[in-house]
């Protein structure tokens, strides 16, 4: 099973298939100013979420300096393109869609005490480059400011 469309010639990143299984990858995270701030794999484990057309997956971030982060998704597809997701520290209630051939979603995630309105936005987009790799650009923001940004590959092992 890959994430391609049914349509020859297309590639839409479709989250419920690509995020089955296994995925192994690498990140940079750099600031506002471009600047290299942190490097890291990640990988991520994916199992079917029964008849919902849904997924859990696990996604692990391991950081050059030792720390592990590790994020716990759940996703059920809906209508028109679009996704309910929920994250283990975020909450419930985001919606990830399809945008074009992307799939893109934006959360508030508490992160030490910057909670509430003051937690970090994550603005995230998925593309796929290839039918078993994604390509993901995670923009951050503080009360509207930008913080950062984080670039990464995804690939289907």
């Amino acid at each position: 099973m890959d994430a391609r469309s049914p349509y020859a010639g297309e590639l839409v990143f479709r989250p419920e298939l690509f995020f089955l299984g296994r995925t192994e990858g690498a990140a940079v995270v750099r600031d506002v100013f471009g600047r290299v701030r942190r490097r890291c794999s990640v990988s991520t484990q994916g199992e079917a979420r029964g008849a919902y057309e849904g997924i859990r997956f696990e996604e692990t971030f391991t950081y050059d300096d030792g720390e592990v982060d590790v994020w716990r998704w759940a996703l059920t597809c809906g209508v028109d393109g679009r996704y309910m997701v929920a994250e283990a520290v975020a909450g419930s209630g985001i919606v990830g869609r399809r945008t074009g051939e992307d799939y893109v979603l934006s959360f508030q995630r508490p992160m030490g005490p910057a909670r509430g309105l003051a937690a970090p936005r994550y603005s995230t987009r998925f593309t796929l480059l290839a039918p078993d790799t994604a390509l993901k650009v995670a923009r951050v923001t503080v009360l509207g400011a930008p913080m950062g940004e984080m670039t990464a590959i995804h690939r289907r092992v």
